[in-house]
C-alpha cells in the first residue's frame, strides 16, 4: 500500500470518529434495519416463472409449459410470429387475476422456435399434432385457445382439427392467414430473399420486440422480458441468430394445406383489436367474422395499436374463464367486474393500474 493512502485512511478516521470498520458498520440508520423477530419467511421460492417441459412426440423433442391450478380451466396459448413458448410469460403481469380465476395455462413451442428444433419438413397440421399430443400427455380433454398476432394461423387449425373439445376460441389482432376469407399471401418471395429479409430481426432481437410508445412500457419490466424471449427464440437452442424457422413460418400459409375448413370453427369465439393496429390492421378482424360461424363478440379498442392484447388481458381472462357478459373496469379506484347494464358510457376498461397510460373506451 502507498504510504498516501494510509495517511487519508488516517485523516478520515480523524475527521469522523471511530474507526473505518465502525464507520462502515453504522452506515444504514438504525430505522431502517427491521425486527428480526417480525420478519415473516414463507419456507419456499417466489414465482419467476412456468417450468418448461419436454417429452417426445414421433422421435421429435416437443416443449411446452403448464402453469395453473391442475383442476382449472385449461387454456392453449399461442404467442404471435416468431415467439417462443415464453412469449406466455408477458402476460403474467395479471397471474393474481388469473389463478384467481381458475385458468391452467398450457403453451407449446413451434417448430424451430426456443429449443425445438427446426424442420423444414413440418407444417400447420403438425403443431397440431404436437399440441394435442401434450393435451393428451397432460390428461386435457376440453380447453380454450387464445392466439395472439401471429398465433391466429395455428389457433385456426387447432380449433378447425378437433371443434368438439374446444371451450372457446379468442384472438386477439391475430392474423387471418389460414381463413379463407384471408388476403393472398405473399408467396413471390422465395424462402432465401425471406431469410435475408427477416434476418435483421434474429440478429438482433430487441428490433423483433421493441414496442415503443406502447402502454405495455408502463409495467414493469414487461419490455425487458420481451428481449428475453425473441432471445429464447432465435438463439437459446444454438440458433444464433438462424432465420430458417422464422422465414418458414412467413412462407406457411403458402402451403397447399394452409386453408382450414372455418365451418369447423364452433366454438364461441371472442375477438380483440386495436383500433391503430398497422401491423395487423381492423379489416383482418372482419376476416374472421365473415369466416366463423359463432362471432360472440368483436371489440375494437380505439387508441390501441398491435399490444391491444396486453393492455386487455385482464378483459380477455375473464372470457376465457366464461365471464365473458362481464367487463373489467376502474371505479372510483377500484378494479371491479361489472356487467354490461352497469358499464356506464364513461367506463374506463381494465385495471385501475392503466390509467394515465390511455383512455380507453370499446366499440363491439
Amino acid at each position: 500500500m502507498h504510504p498516501s493512502q494510509t495517511l487519508a485512511g488516517t485523516a478520515l478516521v480523524f475527521l469522523f470518529g471511530g474507526t473505518a470498520m465502525g464507520a462502515q458498520a453504522d452506515a444504514a440508520p438504525p430505522s431502517t434495519v427491521p425486527d428480526p423477530a417480525a420478519v415473516e419467511i414463507d419456507s419456499g421460492f417466489d414465482h419467476i416463472g412456468a417450468d418448461v417441459h419436454r417429452i417426445e412426440i414421433d422421435d421429435r423433442p416437443v416443449f411446452y409449459l403448464d402453469d395453473g391450478p391442475a383442476e382449472g380451466r385449461p387454456v392453449v396459448f399461442i404467442g404471435g410470429q416468431g415467439t417462443s413458448l415464453a412469449a406466455f410469460q408477458l402476460s403474467e403481469f395479471n397471474r393474481s387475476l388469473r389463478l384467481e380465476l381458475g385458468l391452467r395455462m398450457i403453451s407449446v413451442e413451434r417448430n424451430g422456435f426456443g429449443e425445438s428444433p427446426f424442420d423444414p419438413e413440418l407444417g400447420y397440421s403438425d403443431y397440431t399434432d404436437e399440441v394435442l399430443g401434450v393435451l393428451d400427455h397432460l390428461g386435457v380433454d376440453e380447453f380454450a385457445i387464445v392466439a395472439i398476432s401471429g398465433g391466429g394461423a395455428y389457433a385456426a387449425q387447432l380449433a378447425a382439427a378437433v371443434p368438439d373439445r374446444v371451450l372457446s376460441l379468442h384472438a386477439a389482432a391475430a392474423v387471418s392467414s389460414t381463413l379463407p376469407t384471408r388476403d393472398a399471401p405473399d408467396c413471390d418471395t422465395s424462402l432465401a430473399e425471406m431469410k435475408e429479409e427477416v434476418s435483421r430481426y434474429t440478429h438482433h432481437p430487441k428490433d423483433w420486440w421493441g414496442v415503443p410508445g406502447s402502454p405495455v412500457q408502463a409495467i414493469p419490466g414487461w419490455q425487458a422480458a420481451a428481449y428475453g424471449d425473441a432471445t429464447r427464440a432465435f438463439y437459446v437452442n444454438g440458433q444464433m441468430g438462424d432465420p430458417s424457422a422464422l422465414a418458414a413460418e412467413y412462407r406457411r400459409p403458402c402451403a397447399d394445406e394452409a386453408v382450414v375448413d372455418a365451418e369447423r370453427i364452433t366454438a364461441p369465439t371472442y375477438l380483440y383489436w386495436g383500433e391503430e393496429d398497422t401491423t395487423v390492421p381492423v379489416k383482418v378482424m372482419e376476416h374472421w367474422k365473415e369466416a366463423l360461424p359463432n362471432v360472440a363478440r368483436a371489440t375494437v379498442y380505439p387508441g390501441q395499436g398491435h399490444t391491444v392484447q396486453y393492455r386487455h388481458w385482464d378483459q380477455v381472462l375473464t372470457d376465457i374463464a366464461g365471464l365473458g357478459d362481464h367487463r373489467v373496469v376502474c371505479r372510483d379506484g377500484e378494479t371491479l367486474l361489472a356487467s354490461r347494464e352497469e358499464l356506464g358510457e364513461d367506463a374506463f376498461l381494465g385495471n385501475c393500474a392503466w390509467q394515465g397510460s390511455d383512455s380507453d373506451r370499446a366499440k363491439q
